[in-house]
């Protein structure tokens, strides 16, 4: 069974981190809980998007061409979590990545700061501070991307057919996103 992840709302951050396991993800929460998880920061992606039976590649793609970047695109994966690219280590095996995410409406702002080697703390919404290694610019142009993409997300598309999400009852939802899970965690099963 695949470990359980934070309701997207509620994730603040996505941190590659350094453990005595290895190379580890850290999630940090609005609330200001962290867990840690075994597995890299690409397969927490996509069981995100999995999760809300999102194509991360054709979301990527979309983000690519709204930002006009073909790499670290923001990825708007619900209305309540954008996942915006910062770098926020270096790393020490070639293959680790450098780059977490975190959740664009979890921020609250970005400053400057003298800690080296990093160069702006990101505080987000719970009293958490970010340090990162690129200047307040670079992450403040990585933000203004994330709302460029926000307009392009899936949600917003009018081609096809389209139907209106209003005619389900709220309160199956939940039951839906367990069913995705189900299914995907029978697909990985039978992967292996």
């Amino acid at each position: 069974m695949s470990q359980h992840l934070a309701k997207p709302e509620r994730i603040a951050a996505i941190l590659p981190c350094y453990s005595a396991t290895g190379d580890t993800t850290k999630i940090i929460t609005t609330d200001g809980l962290t867990n840690t998880s075994d597995v890299r920061i690409r397969t927490i992606v996509r069981r995100l998007a999995l999760s809300r039976a999102t194509d991360l590649l054709a979301l990527k793609k979309r983000a690519a061409s709204a930002t006009q970047s073909s790499i670290l695109q923001p990825l708007p994966l619900t209305p309540g979590l954008v996942l915006c690219p910062v770098k926020v280590r270096t790393p020490r095996v070639a293959g680790d990545t450098s780059t977490g995410y975190i959740n664009y409406y979890a921020i609250k702002s970005v400053e400057k700061t003298s800690q080296a080697p990093y160069q702006a703390i990101i505080i987000l919404v719970g009293g958490i501070q970010l340090p990162v290694l690129w200047t307040v610019p670079t992450v403040n142009k990585h933000l203004q991307n994330a709302r460029l993409a926000m307009h392009y997300a899936p949600q917003h598309s009018h081609c096809g057919v389209h139907e209106d999400v209003k005619v389900y009852a709220p309160e199956i939802v939940p039951i839906i996103q367990k069913f995705v899970e189900v299914i995907c965690d029978i697909v990985a099963a039978k992967q292996r």
